[in-house]
């Protein structure tokens, strides 16, 4: 099918040549655009391969029209062909895709008649799953720039309230620069515009940014033109591939870095840049752009005007006041009779005085009765006096540690002889003095105190009072058998 296409266009085409060579022998002809471009439609339209393809790659620039109809721009990394889905096909899509998104669309291949130029005319179109290849560049720029810092709206500088001059870094062809220049003189004439020319577009377009933002933060320009207050940078709307100059990382960087204050006015409002989170503004159009740097000057002037004329009104206000305040004075007691303002301070004075000499009476009384109970403490305080008390003390002292003595020894008396008198009468040796005798036995010295202890013919030692016995057991009775002998 696709060696047929190449081989039906190579025939067309070498007709083409050869009705052109024919007819500029004969009639040297020429060809409008018209005539190349519905030669080119009758091709493309009439071949039934491109009547219905499928086309896969990244959506940018969806807009849809008050009609209804959508225009789009279907692209991947190296090429881009623009597409129209009309409205009634437009209402059977589940839903609308979006700007980055990579899809399928189904299709007609045709030349515009107006534009001469390839299109797609859309049937359906299916979203696939991933995003688009510019869409992920996009958002893998963006998050590593933003884990960085770069983004923090602590970085973020105000703009000066009244630059003096203002830098634009855009193309010298384009509307942008021709938009901020009209609304700078609309607003105020007087700002300087120092354009910084740069490619906005294409392979080139980064490096020709880095250099026109590093030249605007140099000495140099500081010192041939002077200091630039704020820094546009902006270019019109266009797609997302249109715009990637304003994405590169080495460029986002230098927005970021730059010393001057910037403003981004990149593409129109529904686009966004890496450098608008960079910049420390951003406005959705050039337009806006230089409406938020250039103050209107006619605006400054009416709100001086104002200003004025608040200024005379205060100053009015505070001299009438003024005066009146010095009419009010000038009617007070103290300006017209001053000297009948001290007689109130003369009865205070008197006042004040006999209560300083009352005061000074008694404090010297009090001083005085001080003094005297001082005296008295310090001669109840004397060594000799107090000598005399601790003589006297001590004699107290003496008489009561001797009475203390003699009661503890009587005491003491009475206890020894309780104690001599209970001793003595436990005194065994007393009980012997009684008539009473001690029996032990020789060897082991055991006193024996029962019959069961003795035996015939057993050595016994009886103790008495004045001396001790050794004696023979003849016999041993027990004192039941004396007992039944006296009864018989």
């Amino acid at each position: 099918m696709e060696f047929w296409l190449e081989d039906d266009i190579e025939e067309s085409w070498l007709e083409l040549l050869k009705r052109i060579e024919g007819e500029e022998q004969e009639k040297e002809r020429t060809f409008t655009v018209t005539d190349i471009n519905n030669y080119l439609r009758r091709i493309v339209n009439g071949n039934d391969f491109l009547q219905r393809v499928w086309v896969k790659g990244e959506i940018s620039r969806w807009q849809v029209y008050q009609s209804g109809h959508a225009y789009f721009t279907l692209k991947d990394e190296q090429s881009q062909i623009g597409g129209v889905m009309w409205r009634e096909r437009r209402a059977n899509l589940r839903e609308e895709p979006r700007e980055g998104e990579r899809v399928r669309v189904l299709g007609s291949i045709r030349v515009s008649k107006r534009g001469g130029e390839f299109q797609i005319d859309a049937i359906t179109i299916v979203r696939e799953i991933d995003k688009g290849y510019w869409w992920q560049k996009f958002e893998e720029t963006r998050r590593k720039l933003e884990a960085e810092g770069l983004f923090d709206l602590k970085r973020k500088r105000q703009l000066p309230s009244f630059p003096q001059r203002i830098g634009v870094i855009t193309s010298p062809d384009g509307a942008a620069i021709r938009d901020i220049v009209r609304i700078a003189r609309e607003r105020h004439p007087g700002i300087e515009i120092i354009l910084f020319p740069s490619l906005v577009q294409g392979e080139d377009a980064p490096n020709s940014l880095l250099k026109a933002i590093t030249l605007a933060n140099s000495e140099e320009v500081e010192r041939i033109v002077g200091k630039i207050d704020v820094l546009i940078i902006g270019r019109g709307g266009g797609s997302m591939e249109d715009l990637w100059a304003f994405n590169e990382e080495i460029f986002v960087r230098a927005v970021a870095k730059s010393q001057i204050p910037t403003v981004s006015a990149v593409g129109h409002e529904v686009d966004f840049t890496l450098t608008d989170f960079a910049a420390d503004v951003r406005a959705p159009t050039p337009t806006a752009a230089a409406q938020k740097v250039v103050p209107d000057r006619q605006e400054l002037l009416d709100r001086l005007k104002q200003i004025e004329i608040r200024l005379n009104q205060a100053t009015k206000n505070n001299f009438r006041q003024a005066n009146e305040h010095w009419l009010r004075l000038s009617e007070r007691r103290c300006f017209i009779d001053p000297l009948s303002l001290l007689s109130d301070f003369r009865q205070d004075v008197d006042r004040v005085s006999v209560k300083l000499e009352a005061l000074t009476q008694n404090l010297i009384a009090e001083k005085r009765r001080q003094i005297l109970e001082l005296s008295n403490r310090l001669a109840h305080c004397s060594p000799h006096a107090q000598l005399i008390q601790w003589r006297e003390r001590l004699h107290r002292y003496a008489d009561a540690l001797r009475s203390s003595a003699e009661f503890s020894l009587s005491q003491y008396r009475r206890k020894l002889e309780l104690l001599a008198n209970k001793l003595e009468a436990l005194d065994p040796f007393a009980v012997l003095q009684r008539g009473y005798a001690l029996i032990r036995e020789p060897k082991t010295g055991r006193v024996l105190t029962r019959i069961a202890h003795f035996s015939e013919r057993q050595q016994a030692e009886i103790i008495l009072a004045d001396g001790k016995l050794k004696v023979t057991v003849d016999e041993v009775v027990k004192n039941n058998e004396v007992t039944n002998a006296a009864n018989s």
